[in-house]
């Protein structure tokens, strides 16, 4: 049950900050970031951080959600763009708001990526085992989420 409930944490924390950083929405319009804070405390928890691996952590998830959010609001506009064009369609407007989209999505998969880099640089060995095999033990549910929510997965 510990293990059921250290996993579920685990994957709430790190799932959130790559779909949340890719989209800052899930399929339904809920918000998938946490309160860095909040997201660090459950992190404490569960991998024994220490009091500098939590400040890092959190200082790196703060800058990560700060530098996306201006990206998140253009995207929620070029998606309102792009509704408004049920009644008059342009292909050619419609395929340069799905390119800048496309461009912002790349920019938010790559910092999601390199912050979950600089946090797992943060973690000693014993920590990045841990942490390893909860990534291992979760992609199975995580596969099974994405197909319920019409993503792809790999």
């Amino acid at each position: 049950m510990r293990r059921l409930s250290r996993n579920l944490v685990l994957g709430t924390v790190f799932g959130g900050l790559a779909l949340g950083a890719v989209t800052g929405w899930t399929k339904d319009g809920y918000r998938m970031h946490g309160d860095p804070a909040r997201m660090v405390a459950h992190m404490a928890d569960k991998l024994d951080l220490s009091e500098d691996q939590q400040s890092g952590i959190e200082a790196l998830l703060s800058e990560s959600r700060e530098q996306s959010a201006a990206d998140h609001a253009r995207l929620r506009e070029l998606r309102q763009q792009l509704r408004m064009q049920r009644g008059a369609f342009d292909a050619g407007e419609a395929q340069r708001l799905a390119d800048e989209i496309g461009q912002i999505t790349s920019r938010m998969v790559y910092q999601a990526a390199s912050t979950q880099a600089r946090i797992y640089q943060l973690l000693d060995e014993e920590q990045r085992a841990e942490l390893g095999e909860f990534m291992e033990d979760h992609e199975p549910r995580r596969d099974r989420w994405h197909r319920r929510a019409g993503m792809e997965t790999e």
